[in-house]
């Protein structure tokens, strides 16, 4: 997720009320695993789309679309070596 979110951090997330474009998840994919990523768009179908940041980040298209249920929660905090950053 560089440069918002360095590689190696660790990451602070809480459970999400609203739905925020632009603000960064931690979700369940049934191929990666777990992802941190942007969203970028809800669907008409209620379905999530993220990308990544980063140049070698997996693309929009690869992840495809996420429900709801597989969105685990809202990044609010990151801790690197050389920062700490806020996510509100």
């Amino acid at each position: 997720m560089s440069p918002s979110i360095e590689n190696k951090s660790f990451v602070l997330a809480k459970s999400f009320k609203e739905k925020k474009i632009n603000k960064f998840f931690v979700l369940k994919h049934q191929i990666y695993g777990k992802l941190i990523k942007k969203l970028v768009k809800i669907d008409s179908s209620n379905h999530f789309w993220f990308e990544g940041q980063h140049q070698s980040s997996i693309s929009q298209k690869q992840v495809g679309p996420i429900k709801e249920s597989d969105v685990e929660g809202q990044i609010i905090v990151s801790v690197s070596k050389s920062s700490l950053k806020f996510h509100l």
